[in-house]
């Protein structure tokens, strides 16, 4: 058992848990309301909180969305430090990053919407603005070690190459995206004329866990391709 979690008294476990409810209610009022059309006492309704808890962890609704912000995206940096600093040879460990990362795109899909949609209300305070700097970090570093040994082109910035990779995988899933709100055989089109705000979780409502997979397999094949051999032939 970890020595941390036992060394915690039972309040501030209570509280640590009571935070992250909070969280977690607010990443799915942000999600379905948008940021502006959000209220505290919306997330105080869904998390079962009164409104004056809230301010005992969060001063205002900006301070609570940077929060939902960075607890989402460090599930992504967390997936490029155990894939990219392991062990394993560098074309499996990018097939590893970029299927688990895209995995955690579409079981996530409210925190996605978040950063797509609704992370510029926050501007200059917006924690993507130094979180994205430090994922990209991890790909370089990754590249730049890669390259040391000879096997990757080593006459392009491994930060450039980084940047390359990341637009790859969020290219994808946007493509899914599209892919899905265009399909003629899919109720989405029909939805998605008279609800121009539709949410992801609305869009890929009808996948199965199987079609989740089979569509980060695709994905991933596809990035692999691409970043490793090109389109020329």
């Amino acid at each position: 058992m970890d020595n941390n979690i036992t060394q915690i008294s039972r309040r501030d476990r209570e509280k640590l848990a009571r935070r992250r409810e909070i969280i977690q209610a607010a990443r799915t009022v942000f999600a379905r309301k948008g940021f502006n059309d959000t209220k505290l006492e919306d997330v105080a309704e869904l998390a079962e909180f009164g409104k004056g808890t809230l301010y005992n962890y969060f001063t205002n609704k900006e301070a609570l969305f940077q929060v939902v912000l960075e607890d989402s995206f460090e599930a992504l940096k967390l997936i490029a430090e155990r894939t990219l600093q392991s062990d394993a040879p560098f074309p499996e460990k990018i097939d590893r990053f970029i299927r688990e990362e895209l995995t955690l795109f579409f079981n996530n899909l409210e925190a996605v919407q978040l950063f797509i949609r609704e992370s510029h209300h926050l501007r200059g305070g917006n924690p993507l603005m130094h979180l994205m700097p430090q994922l990209l970090g991890i790909v370089a570093d990754t590249i730049a070690a890669e390259q040391t040994r000879g096997t990757v082109m080593n006459d392009v910035q491994p930060m450039a190459l980084a940047i390359i990779l990341i637009n790859m995988l969020m290219g994808q899933f946007n493509c899914r995206v599209l892919g899905r709100l265009s399909d003629p055989r899919s109720c989405v089109q029909a939805d998605s004329a008279n609800d121009p705000h539709m949410s992801l979780s609305k869009i890929f409502a009808d996948l199965t866990p199987q079609d989740i997979e089979r569509e980060v397999a695709d994905a991933t094949r596809l990035i692999h391709a691409v970043f490793f051999n090109g389109i020329a032939r």
